[in-house]
């Protein structure tokens, strides 16, 4: 259905570039986000500039930019792929926003949101893999990649044997390819052995 498909890039695109990081950031405290830190527009970003807290609200709202243009195509259309076309319209704008000059965050919570309302286990299992990861090591970039990397497969056996669609899978796979590519400068450091911990000074800048 190409209306499904149009309306899902359209709306996906456009709502997952509103950088709420870099605004909250500039109206709250006069900071860009971009001119410190790792330079990103995301809720980590916002932790280590802003604290815990507006990095939780940011973290709320870009994964609501993950879940709205879905539930938009949901509700207009009966779409698998144009459902799966507004999740990775999302994590490209999120990537790339159109409203902050392209420069945007990593994709992870914008990624979560919309695997939360596509197959809500999958979406449940990828955080879950990510706090306990993030627990344990205090890495933010090694927690997302291992988060969305068993959502990968986990998605895979649900399409395999529970029905989901195929398409499902397709967004899955995408999204896992869309936040390593962002991700690659702390895959490098995490390599070398220089990757940031969270609450610890170290060499290198974080996700």
């Amino acid at each position: 259905m190409v209306e499904a498909w149009v309306v899902g890039l359209a709306a996906g695109y456009l709502l997952g570039s509103i950088p709420v990081g870099l605004w909250i950031g500039r109206s709250v405290h006069g900071v860009d986000l971009r001119a410190g830190g790792s330079g990103k527009i995301g809720a980590t970003n916002v932790y280590r500039r802003l604290g815990l807290k507006w990095s939780l609200v940011v973290f709320l709202l870009d994964v609501f930019k993950g879940i709205v243009p879905v539930v938009i195509v949901r509700a207009a259309f009966d779409s698998p792929t144009g459902d799966v076309l507004a999740a990775m319209a999302a994590l490209i704008g999120h990537v790339y926003p159109v409203y902050a000059g392209f420069h945007g965050g990593r994709a992870a919570a914008t990624g979560f949101g919309a695997l939360l309302i596509l197959t809500p286990t999958v979406g449940g299992v990828a955080i879950l893999v990510c706090l306990i990861i993030l627990a344990i090591t205090r890495i933010m970039s090694l927690a997302v990649v291992l988060g969305i990397t068993v959502s990968a497969a986990t998605q895979g056996l649900l399409v395999a044997f529970g029905g989901e669609p195929d398409a499902y899978y397709g967004f899955a796979v995408g999204a896992w390819v869309v936040v390593l590519f962002a991700h690659r400068d702390n895959l490098r450091r995490l390599v070398a052995g220089r990757e940031r911990v969270l609450g610890r000074p170290s060499p290198g800048v974080g996700p």
